[in-house]
């Protein structure tokens, strides 16, 4: 072979090994924007008995909760998922809170419906104003083997209680970790910047915005989300 070809077909390797490796680059996240809205509710269902002197453990530390919400995308009405949720909350202590939600997804037309259960631990502290907290979150939802069934969330959060106001803010970031036959990975981080306003009679608003960041995936997405709930603790 001649001294061109020779470098000719070197050349041509080149380029066929710049092609693939320019095609094994992960791809520039897309950006997008969400409004999420919700409402929830908690309730003591078991009062202590008519005479009754001391209140049973189980009735006064378990609660019954529920949440209604929607998503939509840039477009607020544009909707994305709607969603129920019916939970179950029992406090050990104040510190330690055990929740079990079993949750409801519809998706419309273009997408496909699913419920998922979740079981979450919280453990909260406080150092005079501030609080601290963190979640821990096993997710399993009822959908193909392949698509990403069961996740592992954690989550920590930092809050401050304005004196003179009814206003707590706070700042939190949460991981999700897929467990996976394939094998398991960090998958997207969510960050957020809020604050909950107590209006009195267990009512409160909460308003924040969420930067939720995919990670280690194919075309990833990031999203800024902009989110309000409405909260209501009837006990």
């Amino acid at each position: 072979m001649s001294p061109c070809r020779h470098i000719l077909l070197a050349a041509a390797l080149f380029a066929a090994t710049g092609l693939f490796a320019q095609e094994a680059d992960p791809l520039v996240p897309r950006q997008t924007a969400e409004f999420w809205v919700s409402t929830s509710v908690v309730v003591k269902p078991f009062h202590k008995k008519s005479g009754a002197v001391v209140e049973r453990a189980f009735a006064k530390r378990f609660r019954l909760s529920g949440e209604l919400g929607y998503r939509g995308n840039e477009n607020l009405f544009n909707g994305k998922l709607v969603y129920g949720v019916i939970g179950f909350r029992y406090r050990f202590n104040k510190h330690v809170r055990l929740m079990l939600e079993n949750r409801y997804n519809m998706r419309g037309p273009s997408g496909t419906n699913s419920f998922r259960n979740d079981v979450q631990l919280d453990l909260t502290t406080k150092m005079g104003r501030f609080g601290l907290g963190y979640r821990l979150t096993g997710q399993h939802e009822y959908i193909e083997a392949l698509q990403f069934r069961d996740i592992l969330r954690n989550r920590a959060e930092l809050n401050y209680n304005v004196k003179g106001l009814p206003l707590t803010p706070y700042a939190a970031a949460e991981s999700f970790n897929v467990l996976h036959y394939k094998g398991n990975l960090l998958i997207g981080m969510r960050y957020t910047l809020g604050a909950q306003w107590n209006l009195g009679k267990g009512r409160s608003i909460d308003a924040g915005v969420r930067h939720d960041r995919e990670i280690n995936l194919y075309d990833p997405l990031q999203r800024w989300i902009f989110a309000f709930s409405f909260d209501m603790d009837l006990d």
